[in-house]
Parts: C-alpha cells; sequence; structure tokens
C-alpha cells in the first residue's frame, strides 16, 4: 500500500486538531500489498529505567541526551534476547531514536540481520523537563501522560519541557512519511524507540489504538507494537501480546 503524503498532509491541516492519523488515514484510498508490517520497540532495560531504585541520587542527573544513560547488564541480555527472536523476521530497514539506550538495542538488531541502522531524533523520547529527570518520583510523568491521553489538555508541558503539541509535530510527520516509503516493500519495518512517546503518538498513528489503551499498557523493555496495513487503515495487530481497544 501507498500512503500519499500529500493527501495526508491536506487532510491534517483540514482536519480538527488532534483528529489522529488514525482518523486520517480513513481518507487515503489505496490498495494493499503483500504482508507489509510495521513494529515499534522499546529499549532494553536502560541506567534511567532504575534511577528510582538506587539508595541517592547525586543532586543534579546528566541530561538526557548524548551518551547519557546506556543499558544496564540487564538491558543488555534482553536486546540479545530481542535480536535473536528477529533473526528469522524479513526486516527492510532498522530506524531508532538517537539516544544510546536505544542505539544500542537497534545495533543488536542491526547486526543479526546485517542492515545499517538509521538514526531518527524525530523518535527520541518526551522531553518531560529537569525536574521530572532529578526526582525519584515518576507521578508527575504519569500525570502528565494521563493530561494528555485522558484529559486533552494538549498543551500542558513542564517549564522547560515539550508538549503533546510539539511531540505530534516532530513524531508524526516522519514515521507517515518514512511508512509511505517502505509500505510497498513486503518486510518489517522497525522503529526503535522509547516507553513514553510511544504511548502518547501511537494512538496517532493506530486506527485501533486508544489513548486510554496506551496509557494503561505502557510497553516494557523491549516490548513491542506490530501493525499492519489493512483495507486502507493502519491497524495495530499485537500490543506486546494484547489486543488494542
Amino acid at each position: 500500500m501507498k500512503i500519499n503524503r500529500r493527501t495526508i498532509i491536506t487532510a491534517i491541516a483540514a482536519a480538527p486538531a488532534f483528529a489522529g492519523l488514525s482518523t486520517l488515514v480513513e481518507k487515503v484510498k489505496a490498495q494493499e500489498t503483500g504482508k507489509f508490517e510495521v513494529w515499534f520497540i522499546r529499549h532494553g532495560e536502560s541506567e534511567v529505567n532504575v534511577l528510582s531504585e538506587r539508595s541517592e541520587l547525586p543532586s543534579e542527573l546528566p541530561p538526557d541526551e548524548g551518551f547519557t544513560y546506556p543499558l544496564t547488564i540487564k538491558g543488555i541480555q534482553q536486546v540479545k534476547t530481542l535480536a535473536s527472536s528477529i533473526e528469522d523476521i524479513d526486516v527492510s530497514a532498522i530506524f531508532t531514536s538517537t539516544r544510546l539506550r536505544t542505539v544500542q538495542t537497534a545495533d543488536a538488531i542491526s547486526f543479526v540481520k546485517n542492515l545499517p541502522i538509521q538514526l531518527a531524533p524525530q523518535i527520541v523520547e518526551v522531553n518531560f523537563g529537569t525536574a521530572a529527570l532529578n526526582s525519584s518520583d515518576f507521578s508527575q510523568i504519569f500525570q502528565l501522560l494521563t493530561d494528555w491521553l485522558v484529559n486533552k489538555e494538549y498543551d500542558k508541558k513542564a517549564a522547560d519541557g515539550e508538549s503533546y503539541n510539539d511531540l505530534r509535530s516532530r513524531f508524526v510527520p516522519f514515521v507517515t512519511d518514512t511508512i509511505e516509503q517502505y509500505s510497498n516493500i513486503p518486510k518489517v519495518l522497525i522503529f526503535v524507540a522509547h516507553g513514553a512517546i510511544l504511548s502518547t503518538m501511537l494512538p496517532l498513528i493506530f486506527k485501533n489504538v486508544s489513548g486510554q489503551f496506551a496509557l494503561a499498557n505502557v510497553l516494557p523493555n523491549t516490548g513491542i507494537v506490530k501493525g499492519e496495513l489493512l483495507h486502507g487503515h493502519l491497524i495495530c495487530t499485537d500490543w506486546n501480546g494484547s489486543q488494542p481497544f
């Protein structure tokens, strides 16, 4: 299936804010082909995931950028298992967030598939602001996700963080463009990203995923969301073993 980007962009411009890609794709008339699939994979366990387990935190943590927060030993084992499980899957391309933990995860897949990884800064993790990162209480982050996905407060953000609007403007165009590019290749297209950005944005990508479902089913480390193009729509067929609604 070939998604016409101009059709999508025109629909976005004309549609009410946050109608979502799942609604917009309904406007796209195209034919299905082969077995194209898209997989969104969360990275393995990293140092940023275990901050709350530390007995003592430094007064100020390094920002989540560059080479901060690599995979833990457990995370390295997780991505080895993940890569082994994908060894026999026919993959067309591997795109990854530029954070170290996602690059390490994608690199393990790259090695077994003999494919290069392609860096995608557009799908990096949500910037929740400095205060949230430096706190061991992650209730602030969950509350912000709730405000976006349930209460529809799309402009809400920390003073130095991102809003839902900001995320949508960087994530959705890149992902839809990339899906358009690879949708006529009957293989699996892989994106390696992060738990919060995937929970927040995938309801805009898939017709059958609600914000409430995504929030209630945040992916575990190396969790996978799988989707296909069915009857002209992007449909999530497997949310890490669960059926979305």
